[in-house]
């Protein structure tokens, strides 16, 4: 599955930037802490500070690495994908006498190796400092790191099965974003026009979101820590099984486009022709329904109804110039 001689060209060909991203993101939340933990016991030693605790805590919900390292998932991703597709480099790739899903499965698992490795270890790194530092509390410290990997394993897996769709960085990440909010715009969407239509109380509509859309809706995982504390779940541990159906998912799919779309169209929005048509339509009918929920603020029919003009027209131009204009 994954080739030696691949895996070396993949990782030579973006050497410097994996080097720097891992040592950018490995050493993020353990300087964080130490920063944290050097100010708090400057103030401790301070009597003119006041301490409600000789314990220090560090609160890992606020962490910049765990919050953002979904990023690590859409960098990799594109570099890998999109911007070898950008540079004409693709081509060259796919000639090389090996499979489609040699190439495939070799990226996909350096990509998610880095994102793991990087992960770990600054978990390592947190893990010593715990015992070496003390007394010191880190409350949600296992829990979050898993879901901080999970979430950008997930989202690398989304992007990098955008990547094997589309033949342009842009395209990737447009694919890519407009996927993680993708349950909102084909379900929300919709309720929402018929809660204006039928005018119903909208406990109904609550439920939905927060029971169906919410779940299964990738953004999620990367935007609303808090979600699983405010809501009840389907099934125990909901918050991590979920996230790697989906990351099995979009990497099955991801798999079947590398493997068997027939040719490179570098610079097209879609390798495959046949999807072009679909996604314009389902662009002109999601600016129809959300214009149209914009015109709801009048609260009128007359305002409704100009706003799913004005959607339908938005929606017609935009997937004309981002879907058949070659870049």
């Amino acid at each position: 599955m994954v080739k030696r001689q691949l895996l070396y060209k993949e990782w030579k060909q973006s050497e410097l930037t994996f080097i720097l991203v891992m040592l950018v993101a490995i050493f993020a939340t353990p300087l964080s802490l130490l920063m944290e933990y050097s100010t708090f016991q400057d103030c401790l030693n301070n009597r003119d500070c006041l301490m409600d605790t000789t314990t220090f805590t560090y609160i890992f919900k606020t962490d910049a690495f765990l919050s953002l390292s979904w990023v690590m998932g859409v960098f990799f991703a594109v570099i890998q994908l999109g911007f070898e597709r950008n540079k004409g480099q693709m081509d060259f790739t796919v000639s090389l006498p090996f499979s489609r899903s040699s190439i495939f499965h070799t990226k996909f698992f350096l990509g998610a190796g880095i994102i793991a490795s990087v992960h770990a270890v600054s978990y390592l790194l947190i893990y010593l400092l715990k015992l070496g530092l003390g007394p010191i509390e880190t409350p949600g410290f296992n829990s979050l790191y898993v879901s901080a990997l999970l979430s950008a394993l997930m989202i690398y897996s989304l992007f990098f099965a955008a990547g094997a769709l589309t033949g342009s960085a842009i395209s990737q990440a447009i694919v890519g974003f407009s996927t993680a909010i993708l349950p909102y715009l084909v379900i929300g969407l919709p309720i929402l026009h018929l809660d204006f239509i039928f005018k119903t109380s909208g406990m109904w509509l609550d439920k939905i979101f927060n029971f169906l859309i919410t779940p299964i809706s990738p953004i999620t995982y990367i935007t609303a820590n808090s979600f699983y504390q405010e809501y009840p779940l389907w099934f125990n541990r909901e918050e991590y099984i979920v996230p790697i159906v989906m990351m099995l998912l979009f990497y099955l799919i991801g798999l079947f486009s590398f493997i068997k779309h027939p040719i490179e169209r570098n610079g097209r929005f879609f390798l495959y022709s046949i999807m072009d048509r679909p996604i314009q339509i389902m662009v002109i009918v999601f600016g129809v329904l959300g214009f149209g929920w914009v015109g709801f603020s009048s609260d009128s029919l007359i305002g409704y109804f100009v706003g799913m003009c004005i959607g339908g027209a938005v929606g017609a131009l935009t997937s004309y110039f981002l879907i058949y204009r070659k870049r």
